[in-house]
């Protein structure tokens, strides 16, 4: 049997380009490529040097994911109990997609996407910021043309709703006891990763000297040695 591999480097923007850029040079050295980039759109066209890192990147073989907006929370959380907990745990600023309104969240999907397609930079992807999202999202990618939708441990084909299982090993870029948490079931993934099918592995722009990235850079090495690099599109 065939065994994927994702990679996805998150938060891409103007702000964590030096980071990214350490990244990639590192994954790079390992022979990581195809990647993932999940970008957020706001603000991208004024940075003239994330603009080429990204045509770089996509002229090489990456693939860009539409990543919320703005990755911020501006308002009060929607959606169920257990959706608003995550988001207090392990991202109380950045859920964007938890605190909107369906309205506004088509609004800013469309707006994401058509500033980075007068950039040049087209992907009919999206994941929202921590995976959290309401209901409706689905339903409103699909009127707006995008073809997949990436969920924390699920990848979702939006022309089929059929749902691809995207296991996860990687570095949640929070505090110490947020990364201690995120590495309950990451550990259990990697106990059955050799007989997983596709595993993900995610990377935030953390410092290469973070502990968590580190390690986890050592598994991706391994990883590496017996599985296929493959990006969602492919998998979808």
């Amino acid at each position: 049997m065939e065994r994927f591999l994702v990679i996805s480097i998150h938060d891409v923007r103007a702000a964590t380009l030096g980071r990214v850029r350490a990244l990639c040079a590192t994954l790079d050295a390992l022979g990581a490529r195809p990647r993932v980039l999940k970008v957020i759109p706001e603000g991208a066209g004024d940075d003239p040097a994330l603009v080429a890192f990204l045509r770089a990147e996509c002229a090489a073989g990456s693939e860009l994911v539409l990543h919320g907006y703005t990755h911020r929370v501006d308002g009060a959380l929607r959606g169920p109990p257990l959706a608003r907990l995550r988001a207090r745990l392990f991202a109380p600023g950045d859920a964007e997609f938890l605190a909107l309104a369906p309205d506004e969240a088509r609004a800013r999907v469309a707006r994401g996407r058509d500033e980075l397609a007068a950039l040049g930079l087209r992907t009919r992807l999206f994941s929202a910021p921590a995976w959290l999202h309401d209901a409706a999202l689905p339903a409103t990618l699909r009127e707006l043309g995008f073809t997949g939708l990436v969920g924390m441990a699920t990848l979702t084909d939006l022309r089929s709703g059929r749902r691809v299982a995207t296991p996860w090993d990687g570095v949640v870029g929070a505090g110490a006891t947020q990364e201690r948490l995120a590495r309950i079931p990451a550990l259990a993934v990697a106990l059955a990763e050799p007989g997983l099918p596709v595993l993900k592995v995610f990377l935030h722009p953390t410092p290469l000297a973070h502990p968590a990235t580190r390690a986890l850079l050592e598994r991706l090495a391994r990883y590496l040695r017996r599985r296929r690099l493959v990006t969602y599109s492919a998998l979808l």
